[in-house]
């Protein structure tokens, strides 16, 4: 890192820190959650739906005290301009689907994303989270719509981060509690879930390196480095690759899910860390009523455990 990425990196670090210290706080945020298209194993025992959101999701939101909206894929950009303005945060979640469904996850995350930048822009605090798909959709509509994932194997994989130099100095890692950052770095209390990676090689030749801090990597089962976590240089926008949900709300034998007291702490930290920035946001729904009709809670989670690697899901119209 040369002196003036340095120093444009510590004078961002300071702004930040001093806008959340004379931000109010918003105790009551509803973040959004970008709901996706049925997987094949779904459509085959839920022929009624056509979209769904994992609910250990809303249970890691909820955990760190945000209410959750699920937000529709196949609407129009209104209707993104309009949802957006009502919530506080957004999270992409991770899962499998391709990008290519003009009706489906990634062109709603593109008109999503597009509002975020637009919001911040006009100085109204909109943080953004993508979780392991929501990380490779942040960077792939960062890059212009353009792919910029490679193939890896980092299946059902869990493991310590890999910290890049001046981590520390970062939004998302600047108070991390020792006890929590030494399990990141010596214990395996991140999982991974993905057959596509980004490098820190496909990122620069992208320019993304401009707009993104690469704050840790990993390596797939072959040796190969990814990124495995990144935040903006410009906003409040978050992405890892793997799933701190997973921690403490899945619970598929099967799998190298790790349950640890550190693996839980850590899933704890990062849903504080982006609740509270949702906290920093005053968007609103325009009465109680539409507020109401809009959460979560409208919706019945179902028993999904014997069917997928989900214990439970919430699936939508």
């Amino acid at each position: 890192m040369d002196v003036w990425m340095l120093i444009l990196f510590a004078f961002s670090f300071l702004s930040k820190t001093l806008q959340s210290q004379n931000t109010p706080l918003n105790n009551r945020p509803i973040i959004g959650i970008l709901t996706q298209e049925m997987p094949q194993n779904f459509k085959e025992h839920y022929t009624n739906y056509n979209s769904y959101i994992a609910a250990s999701y809303v249970k890691y939101l909820e955990g760190a005290g945000a209410r959750v909206a699920p937000i529709w894929i196949g609407k129009d950009r209104l209707y993104y301009k309009k949802i957006i303005s009502s919530l506080n945060g957004i999270l992409f979640p991770g899962g499998a689907t391709l990008f290519t469904n003009p009706a489906g996850y990634a062109a709603a995350g593109a008109y999503l994303y597009e509002y975020a930048v637009k919001l911040n822009n006009k100085g109204n605090y909109f943080p953004l989270w993508g979780t392991c798909l929501g990380f490779e959709l942040i960077t792939y509509l960062s890059a212009s719509q353009k792919e910029i994932r490679c193939n890896c194997s980092a299946l059902d994989q869990a493991s310590p981060l890999n910290f890049r130099p001046g981590f520390r100095m970062s939004w998302l890692f600047r108070e991390v509690p020792k006890a929590i950052l030494d399990a990141l770095r010596n214990e395996p209390v991140t999982v991974h879930y993905h057959q596509f990676c980004v490098t820190e090689k496909n990122m620069t030749a992208f320019g993304l390196d401009k707009e993104w801090r690469i704050l840790s990597t990993g390596f797939d089962s072959h040796g190969l480095e990814f990124v495995s976590s990144i935040e903006s240089r410009n906003f409040p926008f978050y992405a890892v690759m793997f799933h701190p949900e997973k921690n403490a709300y899945e619970w598929k034998s099967t799998k190298h899910i790790p349950h640890s007291n550190s693996a839980i702490a850590v899933m704890q930290y990062f849903a504080n860390f982006f609740v509270n920035e949702a906290r920093k946001n005053f968007n609103s729904f325009p009465d109680k009523g539409a507020e109401a009709s809009a959460l979560i809670y409208n919706y019945p989670a179902t028993y999904t455990g014997n069917k997928s690697v989900f214990e439970q899901c919430y699936f939508f119209t």
